[in-house]
C-alpha cells in the first residue's frame, strides 16, 4: 500500500528539522542579534536628516511619556515642566498595555535636498494618532503634517532645510501600545507602498484561493473539518485585514461598515481580536476533528471542550467592554495555543499521522509568530517579522494544515473500506450461498446486458456496411439501365454479356436484402454469424470471374482495365464468397472514384504455396503520408474525403472480413501517384486438405 509523507518516520523527522531549519534562517534574516542603529539617549535626541538615508527610525531618537488618564493636551505638554517627564525611548516601539494615551517628542533637522518626508506609524490599529510642532517650529515655517491616505497612520512633513522642528506626537489606543515609527523620503515612501500593495494582493489571493479550495472540499466531502478549516482561514485573513489597516483605506474611515464595527467594538484592536478569537475558536474545532481528541488525547480533550465554551463569552466580552478585557484576551491567546501544541504533540506520540502535518504547520506559525508575541512584551524590535510574523507562517500553515485534512479524509475512507471488506469476510460463512446466488444472477445479467450491446453494435455496424456496399452494383445496374433506355450499346455485339453482369449485380444486391432480412430474426447468432456462410472454391477460377465481373464495372466508371493471375495451381479454400466479393468491390470502387477519366485500373493475383495475394492499383490521386496510417479505421476518409465521398466505411469493412478470413491487407500510396492495396489470404491448411483429396 503506497505510504504517504508523514507515515515514514524518518521523513517526518527530517521534515521537522528542516522545517525548524527554515523559521531560524528566517530569524538570522530578519531578527538580527545586534541592532542595525545607534540609540541616542541624550536629554534633546535629534534626527539628522541626509541623501544618503532613505529611511530612519524615529523610535532611536525619541522621548516617550505616557498619559493613561489622556488628561493632557498639546499646550500643557509643551510647557517645559514637563520636560524632565519625557524619558527616551531607547529604541523600543512597545510599551505594554499601562497607558491610554502616550506622548511622543522628537527634534528633527532636515540636512537632505528634499522638503518633503513622510512620518509613519506602522500599527493601523492605534485608534487616532495627533501630531503637533512646538511654537519655534511654527514660526520657523513649519506647517502640521498633512494626513495621507495610508492603510497605517501616515503624515507628509514640509520640512524646513537646516531648521530644528520639534515634533509631539499623541497616540491614543484601548489595546496594546505599540508605537513604531519611521521617518521616510517620499520617493523611498512611495516604493514601500507599492511593494507592500503588491505583496498584499499576493497573500490575500492566496488567502482567498485555500478558503475557496477547503470550501469546496466540503461540498464534496461533506466532512465538518472542511468547514471548520475554512472559517478559520477566513476570520484569520479578516483579523489580519485590520491588523494591516486595509479597511479603513480601501472603505474609507467614514464608511458604513467600518462606522458600525467601531461602534460595536469601540477600537479597531477590539475588532482585530473579536476576528482574531474567531479564527482560534474555529482552530480548537478543527484540530479537534482531525486530531481525534477524544481517541488520541482524551484529558487534553476536555481542556479543548472549556476552550471551546469559553470562546463564545469571550467574544461577548469583548462585545460589552468588560474592563480588563485585553488581559484576558492575551492569556486566553496563550492558553488556547499551549491546547493547540500539547494537543498535536500528544496525538503524535499516541499514533496519529494526520497530526504529525500539524506538528509541521505548527512550527511554521509559531515559529514566525514568536517575534509578535516578543514584541508585544517588548523582548524585540520592531522588524518585518515582528509585524508580519502571522501572516508569513500562515502561508506554510494553510497549506500543511490542507495536506494534513487531506491525509485525514482519505485516512477515514481506508478506514471505511477496510471495515467494508473485514465486515463482508466476518459474513462470507454466512451469506455464501446467497452471494453465489448473487453472482451467478450478475453474471446473468452481464451476459445478456453484453449480448445486447453486442447485437446492437452488430445490428449498426451492418447496417452501415450495407448502406454502403450496396452502393456499387447499384450504380452499376443504373448506369446499364440508363444506357439500355438510351439504346447504347455498352459493348457493341456484347449485350447478352452486359445483361448477365447487371443480373449478376441484382443478385448481388439481393444477397443484402437477406443480410436485411437475418437482421430482423432474432439475436441468438454469435458474433461471426457473417462469416458462417462459407463454400469450398477453387480459388483460381474464383479470382478470374470476381476480375471479369470487376473489369465490366471499371469500364462503366469510365477506366481501362488491365488483370492477370500467376498461379502454379489452383487450390480449394473455404471462404465467403460473398464477403469477399464486397473487399475487391470496396477497394475497385475506391480505385474508380478516386481516379480521373481514362486511367487505368490494374488487377493481380499471385497464387503460391502457402499465401494468395491479390492487388488492385490505381493512378488516381493518392493518399498522404498522415492520413495512410488509419486508413482503415471507420469514419476515417483520409485525404481522399470530400462532401459527397460517403462515410468511408468500405476499407474500415473490408480490414474486418480480412480479419475474419485470417488475412491481412495492406495499402501503399504516394500523393498524386496513386495507390496500391493487397490482399494476403492464407493457404495452406486448404492445400493440405486438397493433397490429401489427390492421393
Amino acid at each position: 500500500m503506497k505510504k504517504y509523507l508523514a507515515e515514514h518516520t524518518r521523513l517526518f523527522l527530517l521534515s521537522i528539522f528542516l522545517f525548524t531549519a527554515g523559521v531560524v534562517l528566517v530569524w538570522n534574516y530578519f531578527m538580527p542579534l545586534e541592532r542595525p542603529f545607534v540609540i541616542d539617549d541624550s536629554p534633546n535626541p535629534v534626527i539628522q536628516l541626509t541623501d544618503e538615508i532613505e529611511k530612519y527610525s524615529v523610535n532611536v531618537n525619541m522621548q516617550v511619556l505616557s498619559d493613561p488618564g489622556g488628561i493632557w493636551n498639546d499646550s500643557q505638554i509643551q510647557l517645559s515642566s514637563m520636560d524632565e517627564r519625557f524619558v527616551p525611548a531607547s529604541g523600543r516601539s512597545a510599551f505594554g498595555l499601562d497607558g491610554k494615551t502616550y506622548w511622543i517628542r522628537t527634534t528633527i533637522i532636515n540636512h537632505s535636498s528634499l522638503d518633503l518626508w513622510v512620518l509613519r506609524l506602522s500599527n493601523a490599529i492605534v485608534d487616532k494618532m495627533e501630531l503637533y510642532a512646538d511654537e519655534q517650529s511654527r514660526a520657523a515655517g513649519f506647517e502640521n503634517g498633512k494626513r495621507l491616505d495610508d492603510h497605517y497612520w501616515a503624515y507628509e512633513l514640509r520640512l524646513p532645510v537646516d531648521q530644528p522642528v520639534t515634533l509631539y506626537i499623541r497616540a491614543t489606543t484601548e489595546g496594546s501600545m505599540i508605537l513604531p515609527l519611521d521617518l521616510i523620503s517620499t520617493p523611498s515612501y512611495h516604493k514601500i507602498l507599492r511593494t507592500e500593495y503588491l505583496l498584499f494582493g499576493l497573500y490575500y489571493g492566496f488567502v482567498l484561493l485555500m478558503a475557496a479550495y477547503v470550501f469546496s472540499m466540503y461540498i464534496f466531502m461533506r466532512d465538518s473539518a472542511y468547514i471548520y478549516y475554512s472559517l478559520y482561514i477566513i476570520f484569520f485573513a479578516l483579523s489580519q485585514l485590520f491588523w494591516n489597516g486595509l479597511p479603513q483605506e480601501l472603505l474609507g474611515e467614514q464608511s458604513g461598515i467600518v462606522e458600525l464595527l467601531l461602534r460595536i467594538f469601540n477600537s479597531y484592536e477590539d475588532i482585530f481580536l473579536f476576528f482574531f478569537i474567531l479564527c482560534l475558536w474555529f482552530a480548537l474545532f478543527f484540530l479537534d476533528k482531525v486530531l481525534q481528541l477524544k481517541t488520541y488525547a482524551p484529558i487534553i480533550c476536555y481542556a479543548a471542550k472549556a476552550l471551546h465554551w469559553a470562546s463564545p463569552l469571550l467574544l461577548l466580552a469583548l462585545i460589552f467592554h468588560w474592563p480588563g478585557f485585553s488581559t484576558i484576551a492575551i492569556w486566553y491567546e496563550f492558553i488556547a495555543v499551549l491546547i493547540l501544541i500539547a494537543a498535536a504533540f500528544v496525538s503524535v506520540f499516541r499514533g496519529n499521522i494526520a497530526a504529525r502535518y500539524i506538528v509541521l504547520g505548527m512550527i511554521a506559525i509559531f515559529g514566525l509568530a514568536a517575534p509578535a508575541v516578543m514584541y508585544t512584551f517588548n523582548l524585540a524590535d520592531y522588524n518585518i517579522l515582528t509585524h508580519y510574523g502571522y501572516q508569513l507562517g500562515s502561508v506554510a500553515e494553510f497549506i500543511v494544515f490542507t495536506a494534513a485534512l487531506s491525509y485525514q479524509t482519505k485516512q477515514k475512507e481506508r478506514e471505511r473500506i477496510q471495515a467494508q471488506r473485514q465486515m463482508i469476510n466476518n459474513q462470507e460463512k454466512l451469506v455464501r450461498t446467497l452471494e453465489r446466488w448473487n453472482e451467478e444472477l450478475e453474471q446473468t445479467v452481464s451476459e445478456r446486458t453484453e449480448k445486447l450491446v453486442q447485437s446492437k453494435r452488430r445490428r449498426n455496424e451492418l447496417l452501415q456496411n450495407i448502406s454502403h456496399d450496396v452502393r456499387s452494383p447499384l450504380t452499376v445496374v443504373q448506369g446499364g439501365i440508363r444506357a439500355m433506355m438510351l439504346g447504347i450499346q455498352v459493348h457493341p455485339g456484347e449485350q447478352n454479356k452486359h445483361l448477365e453482369n447487371l443480373y449478376g449485380k441484382v443478385l448481388y444486391i439481393n444477397r443484402f436484402i437477406d443480410d436485411l432480412f437475418e437482421l430482423s430474426l432474432d439475436d441468438e447468432e454469435d458474433e461471426t454469424s457473417s462469416y458462417q456462410t462459407t463454400e469450398d472454391v477453387h480459388i483460381r477460377q474464383w479470382i478470374e470471374a470476381e476480375f471479369v465481373f470487376l473489369e465490366e464495372f471499371i469500364r462503366i466508371a469510365g477506366l481501362s482495365c488491365q488483370w492477370s493471375i500467376h498461379a502454379a495451381s489452383d487450390p480449394i479454400m473455404t471462404i465467403n464468397p460473398h464477403d469477399m466479393r464486397r473487399v475487391l468491390t470496396n477497394l475497385v470502387h475506391n480505385a474508380c472514384k478516386y481516379s480521373l477519366a481514362n486511367k487505368r485500373v490494374t488487377l493481380g493475383a499471385t497464387i503460391e504455396s502457402d499465401v494468395v495475394i491479390i492487388r488492385i492499383e490505381d493512378e488516381g490521386q493518392g493518399i498522404s503520408a498522415e492520413h495512410l496510417i488509419g486508413i482503415f479505421h471507420r469514419s476515417n476518409r483520409g485525404a481522399q474525403s470530400n462532401l459527397s465521398a460517403g462515410k468511408g466505411l468500405g476499407l474500415a469493412i473490408s480490414k474486418e472480413i480480412i480479419v475474419q478470413h485470417e488475412g491481412t491487407i495492406t495499402a501503399e500510396s504516394e500523393r498524386g501517384k496513386g495507390s496500391k492495396f493487397e490482399v494476403r489470404l492464407p493457404v495452406s491448411r486448404q492445400q493440405e486438405r486438397e493433397i490429401v483429396k489427390d492421393n
